[in-house]
């Protein structure tokens, strides 16, 4: 029921769960979806990504990635990216560049010790 509540929400109390979820220490990892346009779809649940494919008819290329290596891989690619955050079929999503997208990944990360351990080792902060 909790899920079917948060697909129904606006795009910014999904984006919220979004980001509470892929940085939380149960979960930490991403479901990254890439259709042909250069714009990533960004998931934290299969729930909600096999929402979004049951009804979009395109053809989605999906990875699921740790959170950590996510933000690496954002870090070193230059290119100009655009990623929709947990994008609902026919509704309005937060869509964020590389730098505001990794900016909120870390900010909200929780204030523990590891995950912070975690990122100044991997050069992400």
């Amino acid at each position: 029921m909790r899920k079917q509540f948060i697909q129904q929400s606006n795009s910014q109390k999904r984006a919220k769960n979004f980001f509470d979820t892929i940085t939380s220490d149960g979960t930490l990892q991403i479901i990254v979806g890439q259709d042909n346009s250069g714009t990533f779809l960004l998931w934290q649940d299969e729930y909600y990504m096999e929402l979004y494919l049951a009804v979009c008819n395109m053809s989605i290329k999906l990875s699921k990635v740790n959170t950590i290596n996510f933000l690496k891989w954002l870090k070193g690619n230059k290119q100009d990216l655009s990623f929709l955050i947990h994008p609902v079929f026919g509704q309005e999503c937060l869509a964020l560049n590389a730098e505001e997208l990794s900016k909120k990944i870390v900010s909200n990360m929780d204030s523990d010790g590891d995950y912070y351990d975690t990122l100044r080792q991997n050069d992400l902060l």
